[in-house]
């Protein structure tokens, strides 16, 4: 397929994905053209970001901060490392400006002089590493299925419209997407949140526990495979988590979760809550399907279903290193 055909049809899938993970909700309009000069680059996660010297419509100079829509360990994946933007470069950046923040582009695409275009975002990984192409290996060694392995994300699905009292329906409306998101600063999202990542998973056989790894914010939850076991939470925000097996599913029982956010959008939980999993293992040993059920019954009028996600396996995938960068730093100097 030609590259520009493969960029627009990318940037169709983009707009709706905005606020995938990290909230995006305030950038609105139309995708819009920007064009200018590069005079800074930072290469971090949560997302990369740019200062851009660039002219408004009356031709005066301005200078723009250009936040990436993608992030770092994914777009890595895809081949876009950092390294193909640098001081003094001209590039024109496809993007939304934000409504609330001045001076504020979220970049979708970026199309440099010599005609090379890249895309910024979700859905373009060749290897189904950012959110999941549906592209799988053809070359799968044949190996028995196993729980204890990397898996990448490819297909999700969640409740986004809780089933709240109306108490909890106030704060989460009383919350805002920028100066209350945790993420910016690097905090790590809490239990069930951050199970909710678009980033891989490692599974790892400890015996008496269970180790699972997540990629994003190198985040670890110890899964108890017997239930006597007691000590120190060594992460409270993701709670304490007892599993037991029911044929080939791994059934995991999360408690005394230290977090007041069921998700990335200020939905309000209690100490009260406690999530259920599943994570069941097909019988092709090349897909994952998992799901969280919610009961919270001094936040939520019923229990739920908050999130599924299905993963496969690629074999010789790895997590990443999560390197973050506050989002406040970012344009700072």
């Amino acid at each position: 397929m030609n590259k520009n055909i493969l960029l627009f049809v990318c940037l169709l899938c983009l707009p709706s994905l905005v606020s995938a993970h990290h909230s995006h909700a305030e950038f609105v309009g139309e995708p819009v053209i920007i064009e200018g000069e590069i005079t800074r680059v930072i290469w971090n996660n949560p997302h990369p970001a740019m200062l851009l010297k660039s002219r408004d419509a009356s031709g005066t100079e301005q200078i723009l901060r250009v936040q990436v829509l993608g992030n770092v360990n994914g777009m890595r994946r895809d081949g876009v490392t950092g390294e193909e933007f640098h001081l003094g470069q001209q590039v024109k950046f496809t993007g939304q400006y934000s409504e609330r923040r001045q001076g504020l582009v979220l970049a979708t695409a970026a199309e440099f002089e010599d005609g090379t275009t890249l895309v910024l975002g979700p859905y373009t990984s060749a290897k189904g590493a950012i959110y999941g192409s549906g592209n799988v290996a053809s070359d799968i060694p044949d190996e028995p299925p196993s729980l204890f392995r990397v898996w990448t994300v490819l297909e999700r699905d969640r409740t986004y419209d809780a089933p709240m009292t109306d108490a909890a329906r106030a704060i989460k409306e009383a919350w805002d997407p920028i100066l209350d998101d945790s993420q910016r600063d690097c905090s790590p999202l809490g239990m069930p949140g951050a199970m909710m990542s678009p980033h891989p998973i490692e599974f790892i056989d400890q015996g008496e526990a269970i180790t699972l790894k997540l990629e994003e914010w190198d985040g670890l939850r110890t899964i108890y495979m017997t239930p006597t076991a007691t000590g120190e939470l060594s992460s409270p925000r993701m709670g304490r988590s007892f599993g037991r097996w029911e044929e080939n599913t791994l059934v995991v029982h999360t408690s005394e979760i230290d977090y007041p956010y069921l998700d990335e959008y200020g939905t309000p939980q209690s100490s009260e809550v406690e999530i259920t999993e599943r994570f069941t293992l097909r019988e092709d040993g090349r897909h994952l399907d998992w799901s969280a059920t919610v009961f919270d019954p001094l936040t939520f009028t019923e229990r739920f279903v908050l999130s599924t996600t299905t993963w496969h396996w690629l074999p010789g995938e790895t997590l990443q290193p999560y390197d973050c960068e506050p989002l406040e730093n970012l344009f700072d100097g």
